[in-house]
């Protein structure tokens, strides 16, 4: 019997080898053996997902507004590619994601699979040294240019929206550059790593207004915090709602008297601000009886601060505001936390205290703003804005920038920043019932850009060709259905 079961395999062997045995059939096992290496000249593709993304981008008006605010600022070329072609393929650098080395664009440049996912000539692709001289006129082009294009994507976003009451979130973010050689402005930062450390300002998941600066620029470093809310407040006046309710939240490094002022008297918005915790603020805080405190809970887990309120006046400020002192009792695993190892904090706001901003909040239906339970509550959701920095990150796949100059830099960010904002407008126009939103960049990279198509022609049309568990898993139909029916950008 074994020697009949090893004169089978032979015989299989010599089927595969062009042979014809006798006696034995081939066994079902052999079958799926690959036995040689063949070229096809077929268009294919590891990126399924990019032309649907890039068709979402034209359909939008994204390339029409960034080239409306930035062309007569670039030194025209005509031998040279098209400023759209440049902003397609540097977008579609960034939501590819496999390989982010400038590098990788001559790699790119030899893929005609790739330049058909991008519906273009091969020849119309972009080399490393043409995104480096790009880069390199977008260098000079000034911070508040760059906003330009991210306050008219907030107005879109804002009008799709319709928000009642705004929510803004302001923060830093550190790019560490620690590891990188000769990184201009790369400077020490609070975490004590050499790097840059970009202001942002935030509606939700979507990056509103962000200024790029050195690693040394802290929190409230100069007047850049107040110059940016202004102008974000001013925007949202004038391009959506005058009198909506705009509150502002931030943490204790934006905890300023001055800044407190601006939005008191001249915005009208409220604020909800951390602060730190001083030693007579501990001693009045500690010498108060437990009736004074009351208790709050998440729904979602057995967390309770215990918290209470009082009018607190630093010795630099001009007037007493409202102070809100939390302390947790029980965290989420149920524990409850002995005295010493408590994470207490004090909050400061001007909700209830600020007559023109409180009389706009309880118009638009904001009574319960007022609560203490609700300012903490908004307080502690500040740490969301570090879940859109992870995503931001993530994106980029890397915190080092790939340049030595710092105005290239600064460009490289900014248009990272731009397609961050695309691609959580994506998530939501396109594929809100097809992936949550709240997914980051690799979970949507692996289900929605990461699949095998095949570029084919026919009777006039080009075929974007996937496989049938592709096209029912994801409804890939009516994805593309929606990339070319988006709302589009309204510019004045």
């Amino acid at each position: 019997m074994f020697i009949r079961l090893e004169m089978c395999i032979l015989d299989a062997t010599n089927k595969l080898n062009n042979t014809s045995p006798i006696g034995c059939t081939k066994l079902s096992f052999m079958t799926t053996k690959i036995t040689k290496i063949g070229i096809t000249n077929n268009k294919i593709s590891g990126r399924g997902g990019l032309p649907l993304f890039l068709r979402y981008v034209q359909q939008i008006g994204l390339y029409r507004l960034i080239s409306g605010v930035i062309i007569s600022l670039l030194t025209a070329n005509k031998k040279g590619l098209q400023l759209q072609q440049f902003i397609k393929q540097i977008i579609a650098f960034f939501m590819d994601g496999t390989n982010m080395a400038i590098s990788s664009f001559d790699e790119s440049k030899k893929d005609p699979g790739y330049a058909a996912m991008l519906e273009c000539k091969p020849d119309q692709l972009a080399s490393s040294h043409q995104v480096k001289r790009f880069f390199a006129k977008l260098s000079f082009i000034p911070n508040f240019i760059f906003n330009k294009i991210l306050h008219e994507l907030f107005v879109w976003r804002l009008h799709i929206t319709k928000p009642h009451i705004i929510e803004l979130g302001v923060d830093t973010m550190v790019l560490d550059n620690d590891t990188a050689d000769k990184r201009e402005g790369s400077e020490v930062t609070y975490k004590n790593k050499k790097g840059f450390q970009p202001l942002h300002i935030c509606w939700g998941r979507f990056l509103v207004d962000a200024m790029f600066r050195k690693g040394s620029a802290h929190s409230n470093h100069g007047s850049d915090y107040t110059d940016r809310v202004r102008l974000v407040i001013h925007l949202i006046r004038k391009r959506y709602d005058e009198n909506v309710p705009i509150i502002l939240c931030a943490d204790s490094g934006f905890a300023d008297q001055k800044a407190y002022e601006i939005f008191e008297k001249e915005l009208s918005i409220h604020y909800i601000t951390t602060g730190k915790l001083y030693a007579d603020i501990k001693e009045y805080v500690g010498a108060l009886p437990d009736e004074a405190f009351g208790e709050i809970s998440k729904d979602k887990d057995k967390t309770i601060w215990r918290f209470t309120e009082f009018a607190g006046k630093l010795k630099s400020w001009s007037k007493f505001r409202r102070c809100i002192f939390t302390s947790l009792k029980r965290d989420e695993s149920g524990q409850y936390i002995i005295d010493f190892c408590k994470p207490d904090s004090i909050i400061y706001t001007n909700i209830g205290n600020c007559p023109k901003a409180d009389e706009k909040l309880m118009a638009y239906g904001g009574s319960h703003y007022f609560e203490a339970a609700t300012i903490i509550k908004k307080s502690h959701e500040r740490g969301a804005d570090e879940l859109i920095h992870r995503s931001f990150k993530e994106l980029a796949t890397k915190e080092q920038l790939p340049f030595k100059l710092f105005g290239m830099n600064k460009a490289y960010y900014f248009m990272l920043v731009i397609t961050h904002i695309i691609f959580e407008a994506y998530k939501h126009d396109v594929t809100a019932d097809i992936i949550p939103v709240t997914v980051y960049p690799n979970t949507f990279r692996r289900k929605l850009i990461d699949f095998a198509v095949k570029i084919t022609s026919r009777a006039r049309n080009t075929l974007l060709n996937v496989t049938r568990i592709i096209y029912e898993t994801i409804n890939i139909e009516e994805i593309w259905i929606r990339c070319n029916s988006p709302p589009r950008i309204q510019l004045v």
